[in-house]
């Protein structure tokens, strides 16, 4: 009879074969396995604590992967329930542990020398990059580009000193006095609303937005500033894109920005990745409201706080 630990990572490998799999097996047998290790290494110390944040947003993200193809976590939490149930009858020493323990220092390795960083959703996406690190720039950021507003959010800064930064330039020309960041309050409400809604700054309280099942986070005093609001698009010497499509002036533009407290990060590590964060702008008129997709900013977080290469 094979053994628990030995059996929950040939599981995990063979997930896609399972009659009940998901259509996405592969995804799903990536976080357990991820799970699994992660488990195990809070027990018996494999990893250095680098190498042990970078496991656990890689779970993070393989797991938020599984749920933007469609499955919730009643599917996955079974077989996330045999990995821990393995993994505290696991002998630290054994081959097959100490084997996963390598694979994960070695994808550590590969995660830590990247300079810049993707992660698409589908929808939107966060960006992130290392390079040039004492320079004040976007560190990690989601841009939102639509008919009313350019904005952005972010981590803005030096890599290693940076703060969690709203900035936005209305159409309209409207100058927000006040900033909120509202992010649902799990221990409230259970389960959040994936609004399909096209982004874009509305006057309206967005679809299943609740004040008070949300956590608000007041953004400090306003300033204006020079920030990029969009993506960065490669051109040739014209300045036209790869799709032949003219570009135009990349500079800088004059935006408004709000600095919100750090401590918002691990109510949005609380959330579903599919579901929005919302930006409270408060003008004379009365409020706007930008929302933002969670996604993946856990993984791009961790990956901005890991230490500079030469640091290991």
């Amino acid at each position: 009879m094979a053994k628990p630990f030995i059996s929950v990572l040939m599981a995990a490998a063979a997930f896609a074969l399972a009659p009940t799999a998901m259509a996405e097996g592969d995804i799903a047998a990536v976080a357990v396995k991820r799970y699994f290790l992660k488990e195990v290494n809070a027990r018996c110390h494999l990893l250095d604590a680098p190498a042990a944040r970078a496991l656990a947003a890689g779970y993070v993200q393989a797991r938020n992967s599984v749920l933007r193809a469609g499955h919730d976590m009643s599917a996955l939490s079974p077989w996330l329930a045999k990995a821990r149930s393995a993994a505290a009858a696991a002998p630290c020493d054994a081959p097959e542990v100490t084997a996963e323990a390598e694979l994960a220092r070695g994808g550590f390795r590969r995660f830590l020398a990247q300079t810049s960083l993707d992660l698409p959703t589908g929808r939107t996406a966060w960006t992130g990059t290392r390079a040039h690190g004492s320079e004040a720039r976007w560190r990690l950021v989601q841009y939102q580009n639509a008919p009313g507003i350019d904005a952005a959010l972010g981590l803005y800064g030096a890599v290693d000193r940076y703060s969690f930064a709203v900035m936005a330039s209305f159409k309209d020309g409207a100058r927000p006095y006040s900033a909120r960041l509202l992010v649902r309050d799990t221990s409230r409400v259970a389960v959040g609303l994936i609004n399909p809604a096209a982004y874009d700054v509305s006057r309206d309280a967005p679809m299943g937005l609740s004040e008070a099942g949300a956590l608000s986070f007041m953004a400090r005093a306003t300033r204006t500033t020079q920030a990029h609001l969009a993506p960065h698009v490669k051109v040739n010497s014209a300045g036209f894109s790869l799709t032949g499509k003219y570009v135009g002036d990349q500079s800088p533009v004059e935006a408004v920005r709000f600095d919100f407290p750090s401590r918002a990060f691990p109510a949005i590590g609380m959330l579903d990745p599919r579901e929005d964060i919302v930006v409270v702008f408060e003008c004379d008129d009365g409020p706007r409201y930008v929302r933002f997709e969670v996604g993946d900013f856990v993984t791009g977080l961790t990956w901005i706080n890991l230490p500079s290469g030469w640091q290991i």
